[in-house]
């Protein structure tokens, strides 16, 4: 499982530098992606292969780590946000999507495809659920 963290970590920080990201919130990028994989790991701790559930609980721990880590870093919650989903995006699935069609594989493709997007929604609804709490209860402040 380690190796799956630092891995994750790792996996985050990247994107955060070719993206820009101030030094001082690199190693912060990072901790967000390792604690989405933690997350989806922990929903299912025998599947290295994420489920919906699994990207889902990850993508909704990035959402809320990226919400309260802009307050305390004074910095936007897409800093941490983009960075971290990167761990959780179904890459391999997307891959292995093409190579079905590409094998004229129909039926193979169509339910790897379906199994992509899923995993991609799972990922955008578990951070705009996120964001939509955060924006409601500031409103509801002022």
């Amino acid at each position: 499982m380690l190796k799956y963290l630092a891995l994750a970590f790792l996996g985050s920080i990247a994107p955060a530098i070719a993206i820009n990201i101030e030094k001082r919130l690199l190693l912060w990028a990072g901790l967000g992606g390792m604690l989405g994989v933690l997350t989806a790991l922990l929903v299912n701790p025998s599947s290295f292969s994420f489920s919906i559930s699994q990207i889902f609980a990850g993508a909704i721990i990035i959402g809320l780590y990226s919400e309260l880590m802009a307050k305390i870093m004074k910095a936007p919650s897409t800093v941490f946000v983009i960075p971290g989903i990167f761990p959780l995006v179904p890459g391999i699935t997307a891959y292995k999507t093409i190579q079905a069609f590409v094998d004229n594989e129909v039926s193979e493709a169509a339910l790897l495809g379906i199994d992509t997007v899923a995993k991609a929604f799972s990922i955008a609804f578990g951070i705009m659920l996120v964001t939509a709490i955060f924006r409601f209860a500031r409103r509801r402040r002022i």
